[in-house]
């Protein structure tokens, strides 16, 4: 069920946007109760990243570069999956994949270099339109704001 959620992860990315390109916020009203629920859920997840971090062990800067790349999965390849299986189940065509050895290296100053060298593919278009949109609707906003009367 996990990779379903890439569904809705792609659906949240792009909710932003949608909300500065139509100039309605998502919520009609902003009310007390709406204001005390968003800062209630804002500070649940703060003191949820702060235990995952406490328990994990690991530094902030590790934490959040596990997030990006959550982030970066569950829209590029979770989403591949699902969009697989379902091309399997509804249309019977199964898409196979060749896996290939990574070279070997010498140097092995650091044991996950690879990690951190970008190697485009089709799965970044996805992620790559989601910024992209985000930060054209980010300047529609601002271009909204500054000139409205």
């Amino acid at each position: 069920i996990y990779p379903f959620t890439s569904i809705f992860l792609t659906v949240y990315c792009f909710l932003p946007a949608l909300s500065l390109f139509t100039g309605q916020f998502i919520v009609h009203s902003l009310g007390i109760t709406f204001l005390v629920l968003l800062l209630t859920i804002t500070i649940t997840m703060c003191l949820l990243a702060i235990l995952e971090i406490k328990w994990s062990g690991i530094s902030l800067e590790e934490w959040w570069r596990n997030e990006q790349f959550w982030l970066i999965g569950g829209t590029s390849a979770h989403l591949a999956a699902v969009l697989q299986g379902l091309l399997k189940v509804v249309a019977g065509l199964d898409i196979s994949f060749t896996l290939t050895a990574k070279a070997a290296s010498d140097d092995n100053d650091e044991e996950f270099a690879e990690l951190y060298v970008v190697k485009w593919t089709a799965l970044m278009i996805l992620p790559v339109t989601i910024m992209m949109t985000n930060l054209i609707a980010i300047a529609v906003g601002m271009a909204r704001t500054v000139y409205s009367q």
